[in-house]
Protein backbone atom coordinates (compact mmCIF):
# COMPACT_ATOMS: atom_id res chain seq x y z
CA UNK A 1 0.00 0.00 0.00
CA UNK A 2 1.31 3.53 -1.02
CA UNK A 3 1.83 6.31 2.20
CA UNK A 4 0.16 9.37 1.80
CA UNK A 5 2.66 12.18 1.57
CA UNK A 6 2.21 14.71 4.46
CA UNK A 7 1.60 17.31 2.54
CA UNK A 8 -1.39 15.76 1.09
CA UNK A 9 -2.12 14.81 4.46
CA UNK A 10 -2.23 18.43 5.79
CA UNK A 11 -4.18 19.22 2.68
CA UNK A 12 -7.19 16.88 3.77
CA UNK A 13 -7.11 17.71 7.40
CA UNK A 14 -7.16 21.17 6.99
CA UNK A 15 -10.05 20.58 4.53
CA UNK A 16 -11.57 18.32 6.51
CA UNK A 17 -11.06 20.48 9.77
CA UNK A 18 -13.08 23.75 7.63
CA UNK A 19 -15.64 21.83 6.98
CA UNK A 20 -16.51 20.88 10.48
CA UNK A 21 -15.89 24.33 11.38
CA UNK A 22 -18.63 25.63 8.75
CA UNK A 23 -21.22 22.92 9.22
CA UNK A 24 -21.01 23.75 13.06
CA UNK A 25 -21.38 27.07 11.89
CA UNK A 26 -24.81 26.32 10.42
CA UNK A 27 -25.43 24.67 13.21
CA UNK A 28 -25.39 27.66 15.68
CA UNK A 29 -26.47 30.01 13.17
CA UNK A 30 -28.45 28.88 10.69
CA UNK A 31 -29.04 30.84 7.72
CA UNK A 32 -32.41 32.82 7.15
CA UNK A 33 -33.72 36.41 7.93
CA UNK A 34 -32.71 37.87 10.24
CA UNK A 35 -35.10 40.95 11.59
CA UNK A 36 -33.82 44.13 11.84
CA UNK A 37 -33.99 46.17 15.22
CA UNK A 38 -38.10 47.22 15.60
CA UNK A 39 -37.09 50.11 17.68
CA UNK A 40 -35.35 51.31 14.51
CA UNK A 41 -38.43 51.09 12.72
CA UNK A 42 -40.29 52.53 15.18
CA UNK A 43 -38.03 55.64 15.11
CA UNK A 44 -37.83 55.82 11.02
CA UNK A 45 -41.93 55.77 11.33
CA UNK A 46 -41.80 58.72 13.93
CA UNK A 47 -39.55 60.51 12.27
CA UNK A 48 -41.79 60.04 8.68
CA UNK A 49 -44.84 61.19 10.89
CA UNK A 50 -42.86 64.43 12.06
CA UNK A 51 -41.81 65.00 8.63
CA UNK A 52 -44.40 64.21 6.86
CA UNK A 53 -47.46 65.63 9.03
CA UNK A 54 -49.10 62.12 9.43
CA UNK A 55 -49.28 62.29 13.14
CA UNK A 56 -51.96 59.02 12.98
CA UNK A 57 -50.83 56.80 10.11
CA UNK A 58 -48.74 55.37 8.49
CA UNK A 59 -47.12 55.71 4.95
CA UNK A 60 -49.38 54.42 2.18
CA UNK A 61 -48.50 54.35 -1.76
CA UNK A 62 -51.71 53.79 -2.79
CA UNK A 63 -51.79 50.41 -0.87
CA UNK A 64 -48.92 49.29 -2.06
CA UNK A 65 -46.44 47.56 0.51
CA UNK A 66 -43.30 48.11 -1.16
CA UNK A 67 -43.65 51.52 -1.90
CA UNK A 68 -45.12 52.69 1.01
CA UNK A 69 -42.01 51.40 3.30
CA UNK A 70 -39.90 52.97 0.25
CA UNK A 71 -41.59 56.10 2.16
CA UNK A 72 -39.80 55.51 5.36
CA UNK A 73 -36.61 53.75 3.61
CA UNK A 74 -33.97 56.93 3.67
CA UNK A 75 -34.64 56.92 7.83
CA UNK A 76 -34.08 53.33 7.98
CA UNK A 77 -32.07 51.92 5.07
CA UNK A 78 -32.34 49.04 2.23
CA UNK A 79 -32.75 46.51 5.19
CA UNK A 80 -36.24 47.53 5.56
CA UNK A 81 -37.35 45.97 2.55
CA UNK A 82 -37.05 42.27 3.73
CA UNK A 83 -40.64 43.02 5.73
CA UNK A 84 -44.12 42.98 4.00
CA UNK A 85 -46.13 45.50 4.79
CA UNK A 86 -49.91 46.25 4.68
CA UNK A 87 -50.50 50.41 4.33
CA UNK A 88 -53.95 51.63 5.59
CA UNK A 89 -53.32 50.74 9.44
CA UNK A 90 -53.21 53.71 12.09
CA UNK A 91 -51.07 53.72 15.69
CA UNK A 92 -53.85 52.59 18.03
CA UNK A 93 -55.43 50.00 15.99
CA UNK A 94 -56.35 46.38 17.23
CA UNK A 95 -53.47 44.62 18.05
CA UNK A 96 -54.11 41.44 16.77
CA UNK A 97 -53.73 43.13 13.30
CA UNK A 98 -50.54 42.62 10.70
CA UNK A 99 -49.00 45.92 10.55
CA UNK A 100 -45.44 44.33 9.24
CA UNK A 101 -43.91 41.11 8.88
CA UNK A 102 -40.72 39.25 7.73
CA UNK A 103 -41.54 38.10 3.85
CA UNK A 104 -39.72 35.02 4.71
CA UNK A 105 -40.17 32.82 7.87
CA UNK A 106 -37.12 33.37 10.33
CA UNK A 107 -35.95 31.52 13.32
CA UNK A 108 -35.03 34.61 15.42
CA UNK A 109 -37.31 36.39 18.03
CA UNK A 110 -35.11 39.77 17.57
CA UNK A 111 -32.56 41.33 16.07
CA UNK A 112 -30.02 40.27 18.44
CA UNK A 113 -31.16 36.85 19.41
CA UNK A 114 -28.51 34.34 19.85
CA UNK A 115 -30.48 31.67 21.51
CA UNK A 116 -31.63 29.92 17.96
CA UNK A 117 -29.99 27.05 16.30
CA UNK A 118 -30.83 25.14 12.86
CA UNK A 119 -32.96 23.27 14.96
CA UNK A 120 -35.41 26.30 16.40
CA UNK A 121 -38.48 25.99 14.44
CA UNK A 122 -38.90 28.69 11.39
CA UNK A 123 -41.86 30.81 12.16
CA UNK A 124 -43.69 34.26 10.79
CA UNK A 125 -42.63 37.17 12.38
CA UNK A 126 -45.04 39.86 12.71
CA UNK A 127 -45.63 43.19 14.03
CA UNK A 128 -49.17 44.55 14.88
CA UNK A 129 -49.89 48.02 14.85
CA UNK A 130 -48.14 48.95 18.24
CA UNK A 131 -45.38 46.61 17.98
CA UNK A 132 -43.55 48.21 21.14
CA UNK A 133 -42.70 45.73 23.94
CA UNK A 134 -45.39 45.54 26.67
CA UNK A 135 -48.12 45.94 23.95
CA UNK A 136 -50.36 43.62 24.38
CA UNK A 137 -49.73 40.47 21.54
CA UNK A 138 -46.05 40.97 21.80
CA UNK A 139 -44.10 38.04 22.42
CA UNK A 140 -41.06 39.05 21.19
CA UNK A 141 -38.22 41.45 23.13
CA UNK A 142 -38.70 43.88 20.71
CA UNK A 143 -42.28 43.79 19.80
CA UNK A 144 -44.06 41.11 17.62
CA UNK A 145 -44.76 37.63 17.36
CA UNK A 146 -44.20 34.81 15.81
CA UNK A 147 -46.80 32.75 14.30
CA UNK A 148 -47.18 29.25 12.38
CA UNK A 149 -48.31 29.70 8.75
CA UNK A 150 -52.02 28.86 9.52
CA UNK A 151 -52.25 31.70 12.18
CA UNK A 152 -50.01 34.46 9.96
CA UNK A 153 -52.38 33.26 7.03
CA UNK A 154 -55.81 33.87 9.35
CA UNK A 155 -54.08 37.50 10.96
CA UNK A 156 -53.83 38.55 7.26
CA UNK A 157 -57.20 37.77 6.17
CA UNK A 158 -58.42 39.52 9.43
CA UNK A 159 -56.43 42.29 8.48
CA UNK A 160 -57.57 42.63 5.13
CA UNK A 161 -61.10 42.82 6.69
CA UNK A 162 -60.78 45.12 9.06
CA UNK A 163 -59.21 47.39 6.48
CA UNK A 164 -62.23 47.04 4.01
CA UNK A 165 -64.64 47.40 7.47
CA UNK A 166 -62.97 50.92 7.94
CA UNK A 167 -63.04 51.91 4.23
CA UNK A 168 -59.17 52.85 5.13
CA UNK A 169 -58.08 53.95 1.85
CA UNK A 170 -56.81 51.75 -1.46
CA UNK A 171 -57.78 48.98 0.89
CA UNK A 172 -58.87 46.54 -1.81
CA UNK A 173 -55.23 46.86 -3.52
CA UNK A 174 -53.76 46.10 -0.04
CA UNK A 175 -56.26 42.98 -0.09
CA UNK A 176 -54.66 41.74 -3.28
CA UNK A 177 -51.44 42.38 -2.99
CA UNK A 178 -51.50 40.37 0.51
CA UNK A 179 -53.83 37.94 -0.94
CA UNK A 180 -51.11 36.95 -3.91
CA UNK A 181 -48.48 37.02 -1.17
CA UNK A 182 -50.50 33.85 0.87
CA UNK A 183 -51.11 32.24 -2.78
CA UNK A 184 -47.02 32.23 -3.15
CA UNK A 185 -46.33 30.41 0.30
CA UNK A 186 -46.05 27.03 -0.66
CA UNK A 187 -46.58 24.77 2.59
Amino acid sequence: MKKLNPRKLYIIGSVLAMLLVIVGMLLRFPPGPRPVCHRAIDGALQQWMLESGHTNSYPNADGHGSASLAMIQRYFGDGIQQYGYVPGLRDGDPAGLVFMYLKRKTRYSWHGDTQHGAFSPRRWMVLSPSFSPGSPGNTCPEGGELLDTSEFKKRIQITIAFLKEQQRPYWQDVADEQSEFLKSIKE
